[in-house]
């Protein structure tokens, strides 16, 4: 049982190795929505990391996500409106949280891409088959009636770059194990189907990905994924046009400064991040905006995409109080060391204080994380605060005008005592 413990808690490390040298390659941080602006479109739902996540690309246009809406409306002969929700930190064990509030009555189709970082991190088949039913019988009870399910098995696990030799057959032996506790588990459920991944067939010099390997990838899924448009369409016998809900902000400047961010992100925020983190010695530092479930992100020196569930972070318990959170070991708190996200990033520090609107409302948090406990020592409070102070600062400047990106990094030393 120790070896086990021991084995799994290495293959935890490994892959939070693997995203940390990732850091440089380039993903998508524009939006996850591929929309025809049709009357009635196809309606898919991609759920998924690792392949969804558009490793080597920077537009989800070029990603999986519109590589698919393409190859689908090719096939279908209609058009196609396609909803990403995932990240390469949601693990199956966090989708629920990460669907969130998003209705599924509107889709035709649910693609799930799930399970790799399961794999490669060794989740027991036990807790897997629990969350895969738990995620099925959710899908069964909200999709309407005439809406397909499509699940996709693991890619192999030698396919991927930082995994050879030992690794790869230790993380494939347990894709395997994975990928049949899929099977064995769909039987029970109507309009489910499993299809096999193949290996992707990267491009010399793009081990990553790039847009012609996500194209590739886009076909073998047409291949299943058309045909259960098509009879989705044949059930649906009183089709309904849905126009989804778009999200209502309670601060209106933040959905100015989180669209902003990607783009051409606002200098002032990056600055004072990666200042956080060099000063401090800690391995992530983020400005953060939280707004309903989900907690998004401004500024970001972490692999971390747009937005991740509030819930599943500390700063949920964060932006409900007034003074600054520290959390020396995540993994020793009850409040947190059940966080599947948190699992993930193995981010057992954490520190962070509440910003403020101009009417003196809470509107996200400046955080800093570390992979190792007891980092306080590092992290003294009123340091962190005086760079909240600047963030909350900047963030209200970007509200009053109208939120153009700052042309000239704040000063020198902005945040020195």
């Amino acid at each position: 049982m120790i070896g086990k413990r021991a084995v799994r808690a290495a293959a935890k490390l490994w892959y939070v190795k693997m995203l940390a040298d990732q850091q440089s390659v380039p993903v998508p941080r524009d939006s996850t929505d591929i929309l025809s602006g049709a009357a009635d479109p196809d309606r898919v739902l991609l759920l998924g990391n690792g392949p969804t996540h558009g490793w080597g690309t920077v537009t989800h246009e070029l990603a999986l996500t519109g590589q698919l809406g393409r190859a689908l409306t090719r096939r279908t002969t209609r058009t196609t409106d396609i909803r990403y929700i995932g990240d390469e930190l949601m693990n199956l064990a966090a989708v629920i949280p990460w669907i969130g509030e998003q209705s599924l009555a509107e889709f035709d189709l649910v693609l799930l891409v799930l399970s790799l970082n399961d794999a490669l991190r060794l989740t027991p088949e036990h807790e897997y088959r629990a969350d895969m039913e738990r995620l099925l019988t959710k899908l069964a009870l909200e999709t309407k009636p005439s809406a397909r399910i499509v699940i996709a098995g693991i890619q192999p696990v030698a396919s991927l770059p930082h995994y050879r030799g030992v690794l790869a057959r230790i993380g494939q032996a347990s894709a395997d194990r994975l990928n049949a506790t899929t099977q064995q588990i769909l039987g029970r459920f109507d309009g489910v189907e499993y299809m096999a991944l193949d290996a992707p067939d990267p491009e010399p010099g793009r081990p990553y990905g790039s847009p012609q390997m996500y194209a590739d990838w886009a076909e073998s899924f047409a291949d299943v994924c058309a045909p259960a448009l098509d009879e989705a369409r044949r059930l649906d016998v009183e089709r309904v046009r849905i126009v989804p809900l778009q999200r209502e902000w309670d601060w209106e400047p933040g959905r100015r400064i989180i669209e902003g961010a990607p783009l051409e992100g606002w200098r002032a925020l990056d600055d004072l991040v990666a200042e956080a983190k060099d000063e401090f010695g800690v391995d992530v530092a983020y400005v953060s905006l939280i707004d309903g479930d989900r907690q998004f992100y401004a500024a970001n020196t972490g692999p971390t995409g747009r937005s991740v569930p509030l819930d599943l972070t500390h700063c949920r318990i964060t932006i409900q109080g007034e003074e600054t959170l520290v959390v020396e070991n995540s993994f020793k708190d009850e409040r947190f060391k059940h966080s599947p996200l948190i699992d993930m990033t193995q981010m057992r520090f954490y520190a962070g204080t509440p910003l403020r609107n101009e009417e003196g409302e809470k509107i996200g948090t400046f955080c800093v994380l570390g992979a190792l406990p007891g980092a306080s020592r590092s992290v003294p409070e009123e340091r962190l605060e005086a760079y909240a102070a600047a963030a909350q600062a900047e963030l209200q400047r970007l509200a009053a005008d109208r939120g153009e990106p700052a042309t000239e990094p704040a000063p020198e030393g902005r945040t020195r005592a």
